[in-house]
């Protein structure tokens, strides 16, 4: 069959990457992306946290009106902006507002921090908290925190454990700069006094003070400090407890106060009380490291003085970001000019006693040709999401990479590419979505303004935007009768498009099933306890589908126990929606591996939150295939909503059906529209999928046949139900009977009724007949008139 080839084309909507006005899920494409604002002027400096529920709130620096505001803006799971279109403004007053920060609040909202000059040419620190409808909770324009005289800069906070926070600066009120901080409640009160308490006032400056809650209402903060009087910093700690007084020494504790500059520290906790440090560091003299070092809660160094050097090798390492292990150690990750004049993405691991986890010299994230800048880490559990900005290119891209505790990559060779739009993306930042994925936004230069604009994408733990696309096909779609994909009389013009039918018969030709779709598990050593069916041709599989009968176990069929194998059993044999729905489960799966439609299908997970007590929660597509088997076969063992289970499969089934279009029908391949994230009750699988296995190929003869016939009936003996199967070459006049060995008829199962061509599958059921001989009768009068009429006779046992 010649390939045919059909264009399509892509719905633009707006701008194709504009949001306002409409609703539009996640684009999985890496050259579109969800506009978070497009606004004129600059939008940039970035900051996402979670919304606890798949979605993302962004806080962001924004030039619009020609001096730099903040505004906001919340993505749900689907990519759609909940509030003001382009984002909501925190302040209309006058002044510049520079350097949002952002934590969740617990209530799906948000606070925000900034540093603000409304009151002339000092900056100083605002807030504010936003509710989840996007309204703002505190004072208009936002609460004050700190507008003592001089420059209060780099505000940062942390939850304070009771519905608040505490904000962090640096702040220049005595002529140099020091670090102080204040702890407004969940109302937005001051509960450290006016303009804040002093966390460190040494001699010279103290600059890019972070912080970490501590669990009790207060924080440990760890900052840049100049008080050696070399011109270089050190790095310093200090804890204050929730009322604002210092617990360790005056003005903190030393973590670093070896040779040259230390800078760039970030701080995270350890989930014991114990803080570690990490920052980029030139003791060498000659380039920049990676150090860290832990801090117990006496204020004391756990690990080797002046901390452990994370890669140890020539090169230059800058902009660390550090997250926890979850085991009391971290994995850091930063970029690396070890290989040459390109930085690469480099990481490593170290653990709760200063060990390194990973190799010394750090494990590559990505070491491609170009430039990989500003990397960004996330932790999930026992794996991390790391996203950059990427030059292996013309322009920088945004790429991304998924790993585990034990340094293996989850996704490809040095990341996937998250988004390619023309010209710049920049500044990427992170928040994990929840569901093993993440949600990425950065700086985008594509509309070739000069200007920036914000814009967003959700990736999949499967590496995918928007979780990929996939295509399934339901019960109705595979019981249709293949149509020509050719005129027989002119074989070189294409008649007709592929349908469902089309689809299932490759399935099977393409050796998907060569040894025969199995429903049920097959117990030949206990086949008079239990059953399961068996379908050996695409052909049996139509005739048994759609089943839309009681949804139950494999207990009986008409009035007798279900026991041992049913083989092709059509649907007026057996009639169940649960088995119906498995095969077609079984189908959409095979048709994913065989490269039909998009691969992986089979590892989806199912998780549907609006059902209570599913039991296929949290499986993957062919994981539910094996427990749905255990069900039917076994359904004594079990006591479960077996109409619940049938619902599950129908609504996997047609998660991501859609109009019947084709890539190419030789070899057959379907266009998948639908992505993961607009299905809300199928997520990726976590782990690394397996290959998609082997076919080999078991060409049925699919188009239509070309010979009468009349099959042996099967099983022969039987007792009491037997199949009766027939193939007709065209449509026919047809009448099927059953005659004694004195040759009366006993049963007209076909009664001169018009028959479609192709292969025909009757069952006879002898229950009220006694045991004996009998023969069974086919006579077939074409209704065209251009054929013979045939009549053929076979015989068959029945033993009772």
């Amino acid at each position: 069959m010649r390939s045919l080839r059909l264009l399509f084309a892509f719905l633009v909507i707006g701008s194709m990457f504009g949001i306002s006005g409409a609703l539009a899920d996640w684009p999985s494409r890496t050259d579109s992306a969800v506009s978070v604002s497009a606004s004129s002027g600059n939008q940039w400096n970035s900051r996402l946290i979670s919304d606890g529920d798949h979605g993302a709130i962004v806080a962001w620096q924004d030039r619009r009106s020609g001096t730099d505001k903040i505004y906001v803006q919340h993505l749900n799971s689907s990519g759609n902006a909940l509030w003001q279109s382009g984002g909501l403004q925190l302040a209309t007053s006058s002044g510049f507002q520079y350097y949002p920060q952002a934590i969740p609040d617990g209530k799906r909202g948000m606070f925000v921090t900034w540093q603000d000059n409304r009151y002339g040419v000092d900056y100083d620190i605002f807030a504010q908290r936003i509710g989840p409808d996007g309204v703002t909770l505190w004072t208009v324009n936002g609460n004050t925190v700190c507008s003592a005289t001089g420059h209060q800069y780099n505000p940062q906070l942390v939850p304070d454990g009771s519905g608040g926070v505490i904000i962090t600066w640096q702040d220049r009120r005595s002529g140099t700069f020091d670090v102080y901080a204040q702890r407004l409640s969940a109302g937005g009160k001051a509960m450290w006094g006016a303009n804040g308490i002093s966390v460190c006032n040494a001699n010279f400056d103290q600059i890019e003070p972070k912080l970490i809650s501590d669990g009790m209402g207060g924080a440990i903060f760890t900052w840049l400090d100049y008080r050696g009087g070399t011109g270089f910093t050190d790095i310093f700690i200090q804890h204050i407890f929730g009322n604002g007084t210092a617990e360790w020494s005056s003005n903190g504790v030393p973590v670093c106060l070896a040779a040259n500059v230390q800078w760039n520290a970030q701080i995270i906790a350890d989930g014991s009380g114990k803080a570690i440090v990490v920052w980029q560091d030139r003791r060498s003299g000659n380039n920049d490291n990676i150090f860290a070092q832990k801090i117990n809660g006496l204020g004391n160094p756990e690990w080797t003085e002046n901390g452990v050097a994370l890669a140890p090798i020539p090169g230059t390492q800058y902009y660390p970001q550090a997250v926890t292990d979850h085991n009391g150690g971290a994995v850091i990750v930063w970029q690396d000019n070890r290989t040459g004049s390109d930085y690469n993405i480099v990481g490593q691991r170290i653990s709760t006693a200063g060990q390194l986890l990973w190799p010394a010299p750090g494990v590559s994230i990505c070491g491609t040709t170009g430039h990989q800048y500003n990397p960004q880490i996330v932790s999930q559990g026992i794996d991390y999401l790391v996203t950059w900005q990427d030059k292996r290119g013309n322009d920088f891209d945004v790429y991304a990479q998924r790993f585990r505790n034990n340094a293996g990559m989850l996704w490809q060779t040095d990341g996937v590419i998250i988004n390619s739009l023309q010209n710049d993306q920049f500044m990427p930042q992170i928040v994990g979505d929840g569901a093993n994925g993440a949600i990425i936004a950065w700086a985008d230069y594509h509309l070739g303004n000069g200007t920036t604009d914000l814009y967003a994408q959700r990736v999949g733990a499967n590496g995918l935007n928007a979780g990929g696309n996939f295509r399934t096909i339901n019960q109705d779609g595979y019981a249709l009768k293949g149509v020509l994909i050719k005129d027989r009389r002119a074989p070189h013009r294409m008649i007709a498009m592929p349908n469902e039918g089309n689809v299932r018969d490759t399935i099977f030709a393409r050796g998907a099933f060569s040894q025969g779709l199995v429903v049920g598990i097959e117990r030949f050593d206990s086949n008079r306890v239990y059953g399961w069916q068996y379908y050996t041709k695409s052909v049996y599989t139509k005739r048994a589908l759609p089943q839309h009968g009681e949804a139950r176990g494999f207990d009986r069929v008409y009035d007798h126990v279900f026991r041992g194998m049913m083989k092709n059993p059509p649907i007026w044999r057996y009639n169940n929606t649960i088995s119906g729905e498995l095969i077609t489960l079984r189908l959409n799966i095979a048709a994913s591996d065989a490269g039909i439609t998009p691969p992986h299908l089979g590892d989806v997970v199912y998780r549907d939150t609006t059902a209570v007590g599913n039991y296929l929660n949290d499986l993957s597509l062919r994981q539910i295939c094996k427990r749905v088997d255990s069900l039917l076969t076994y359904w004594k063992r079990f006591s479960v909503n077996y109409p619940q289970i049938a619902a599950a499969l129908a609504k996997i089934n047609g998660a991501f059906v859609s109009p019947m279009d084709t890539l190419s029908t030789g070899p057959l391949q379907l266009t998948a529209p639908k992505t993961m994230f607009s299905v809300p009750f199928l997520v990726p699988g976590v782990e690394i999928p397996p290959p998609p296995p082997s076919f080999t190929a078991t060409p049925e003869n699919v188009d239509e046949p070309v010979a009468f016939s009349l099959e042996q009936n099967y099983p022969n003996p039987f007792n009491p139900v037997t199949t009766i199967e027939f193939t007709l070459p065209e449509q026919a006049n047809v009448t099927l009977r059953v005659f004694n060995v004195l040759g009366q008829e006993v049963a007209r199962l076909i009664d001169n009724t018009v028959v479609e061509d192709g292969r025909q599958v009757v069952d006879f059921d002898a229950t009220r007949m006694s045991s004996g001989v009998y023969f069974y009768q086919l006579s077939a009068e074409p209704v065209s008139r251009l054929g013979k009429n045939i009549t053929q006779v076979r015989k068959m046992i029945l033993v009772k």
